[in-house]
C-alpha cells in the first residue's frame, strides 16, 4: 500500500477525529474565501492545525502524552533523518 498526503485524505481523518469525540470547525481569512485553520475541540481541550492530517496528528499527540506533551523526552527524529535522509 502507498499513502500520500492529499485532499483524498481529508474525509477519512476527519471522521477519525469526529469518532475520537471532537467537535470540528474551521476558520476563514479576512477575506472569507480560504480556511486558515481547523479546530478540533473536546471537553477544555482545543487543538488547530493547517489541514485535517495535521489536525488528527496533533490529537493523537495530545491525547498520547497530555497537558505535558512538550515535557516528554522523545528521541530527535527530525535531525536525525535531515542528517541521513533516512532512517
Amino acid at each position: 500500500m502507498k499513502l500520500a498526503e492529499a485532499m483524498n485524505t481529508y474525509n477519512p481523518a476527519l471522521s477519525e477525529i469526529k469518532r475520537r469525540g471532537y467537535n470540528i470547525k474551521i476558520r476563514l481569512d479576512e477575506s472569507q474565501n480560504e480556511i486558515e485553520r481547523w479546530i478540533a475541540q473536546k471537553h477544555d481541550l482545543e487543538i488547530i492545525g493547517f489541514n485535517p492530517l495535521s489536525l488528527l496528528g496533533l490529537i493523537i499527540i495530545a491525547e498520547q502524552y497530555g497537558n505535558d506533551w512538550n515535557k516528554v523526552h522523545t528521541e530527535d527524529w527530525y535531525d536525525k533523518i535531515l542528517e541521513n535522509d533516512e532512517i
